[in-house]
């Protein structure tokens, strides 16, 4: 009996380490098998985070009684899109006076639902850019990445201006044309009005803060950088000289020839600087042939 005794304990042993390094097997396996899984899950993450759609809202200054303007940029920016951003275009102007012109904005906004009427009165330094960007928290269903404020005589390309803004800060961002033209620092001065871009917090930052509120007169440009300035905030500036500027031959040094990697061109105020910039561009390449009209650009 002793030796089948000892030969089924000897037998039980040997079951048991088996059964031990089969388990310690799995267990190594498993680890690596999560331990990959999750080094996969952070790397496609961050590869998702880099070429992750954002939202930029491009509020274009503008009057109300510019209907032309509005309808010719419609044009503009409904042929152009990107798919790394999410842009909405909306036009922003102050409260309605003029009988006429209430009538006409309402038909805009039943046809395209792209206009914003601040409660202010029309004015360029009196502070509509501080009711803009204030306002823009308690209004909107949904929050954006970045705020654009933009003249209605610039030309931006929308699709440059997103892949220049796709790898940069979310947060504490200032972005555009420092001023003055010569300048390359833009922790000097501030943007130019053609167009900057603000990051949503720094947007929320100026609804709350008594920083703004309480200087919102003067050259309303320069008031944001100064507010930045005087808070601590947008520690994260980038100007996108030299492809941000003024049409050639209008404003000395920022000013300079169209270039093919343009974002944006300032003082477009004929609009034979609007044909030239958007020939320059060749924004109507799409266009196909058609028995429907027979257009030449030769």
């Amino acid at each position: 009996m002793m030796p089948r005794r000892k030969l089924l304990l000897a037998s039980l042993s040997s079951f048991a380490i088996l059964i031990f390094i089969v388990f310690i097997s799995f267990s190594i396996r498993l680890n690596f098998s999560l331990t990959t899984s999750l080094t996969n899950t952070i790397l496609l993450q961050q590869a998702l985070q880099i070429n992750s759609q954002f939202t930029l809202l491009i509020g274009i200054f503008t009057r109300p009684g510019n209907f032309d303007r509005r309808h010719f940029l419609r044009l503009v920016y409904g042929i152009q899109s990107t798919p790394i951003a999410r842009i909405d275009v909306k036009f922003i102007f102050c409260n309605i006076t003029n009988s006429e012109q209430r009538t006409f904005v309402a038909l805009e906004i039943l046809r395209f639902n792209d206009i914003i009427v601040l409660n202010c009165s029309e004015n360029m330094n009196s502070g509509k850019t501080y009711t803009y960007f204030s306002t823009l928290p308690q209004i909107l269903p949904t929050r954006y990445d970045y705020v654009m404020k933009a003249d209605d005589d610039v030309y931006l390309r929308l699709a440059p201006l997103a892949s220049s803004l796709q790898s940069l800060p979310r947060v504490d961002l200032y972005y555009g044309f420092v001023i003055p033209c010569p300048s390359m620092n833009p922790f000097v001065h501030y943007m130019s009005g053609m167009g900057f871009v603000l990051s949503w917090d720094l947007v929320e930052w100026i609804r709350r803060s008594n920083i703004p509120a309480n200087n919102t007169y003067g050259p309303e440009d320069k008031l944001v950088g100064q507010w930045l300035n005087s808070g601590n905030k947008a520690k994260n500036r980038f100007s996108n000289k030299p492809k941000m500027y003024d049409y050639p031959g209008t404003n000395g040094r920022c000013s300079h020839e169209l270039i093919p990697n343009t974002i944006a061109v300032h003082r477009l105020k004929k609009w034979e600087q609007w044909i030239n910039v958007l020939r320059f561009f060749n924004v109507t390449k799409q266009l196909q042939p058609s028995s429907l009209y027979s257009i030449s650009f030769d």
